[in-house]
């Protein structure tokens, strides 16, 4: 059976550690934690429920961090990359019971505005596709929607992969949504930061 298509649950991805003096996701990005500016903006985005998979220093993320509504899980293997948390966070969802499409986000993209969300998730019903991913000017990026019967073979990688290549084996199936825009920044290291903080 098909899964409902008015349904996404957000799980972002925020396990691994990067370039940083402390704990990635707590460092500070414009006064707030990386994290916690990012959640700031997933609130705002037309899902209907939100899955955080920690990773790195998770008991201090938990405690530095307003996740409101937002289902918790930590991921033991995060040192494996990001199959590792990608499964955690897939299963959390099955075992809910929490059917539909996910929305596959990153917990260092910041200024995801919720415009592009209902974008991408537009389309991503209206061509009925497996994944919808947003094309940048020229390049695919974050985030990612992704259907349910794609769930198990996204569950069955290993290592540290790039989800972008892995649905680039499966063509047919994905939906390109088009942004004349720059994607949303990374910040994948200290360096990325905006006020040059490292903590």
């Amino acid at each position: 059976m098909d899964e409902p298509i008015d349904r996404t649950t957000a799980l972002v991805i925020a396990s691994d550690s990067g370039d940083f003096d402390g704990p990635k996701y707590l460092a500070m990005h414009r006064g707030r934690p990386l994290l916690q500016r990012v959640l700031d903006d997933v609130a705002a985005w037309p899902v209907d429920g939100v899955v955080v998979v920690l990773g790195d220093e998770a008991e201090r993320v938990l405690a530095a961090i307003d996740f409101d509504e937002a289902m918790v899980v930590i991921d033991p293997e995060w040192r494996e990359g990001a199959a590792a948390s990608i499964r955690v966070g897939l299963d959390s969802l099955a075992r809910e019971h929490l059917s539909g499409s996910c929305l596959l986000a990153r917990g260092d993209q910041v200024g995801v505005p919720p415009e592009l969300v209902a974008r991408l998730l537009a389309t991503h019903r209206r061509r009925e596709a497996m994944a919808t991913v947003p094309k940048y000017r020229y390049a695919r990026g974050w985030p990612i929607v992704v259907s349910e019967r794609l769930w198990p073979r996204l569950m069955g990688l290993e290592g540290d992969v790039d989800v972008l290549d892995v649905l680039s084996s499966h063509p047919g199936g994905v939906a390109e949504e088009w942004f004349d825009t720059l994607p949303p920044h990374l910040i994948s290291s200290a360096d990325d930061l905006p006020d040059g903080r490292r903590r």
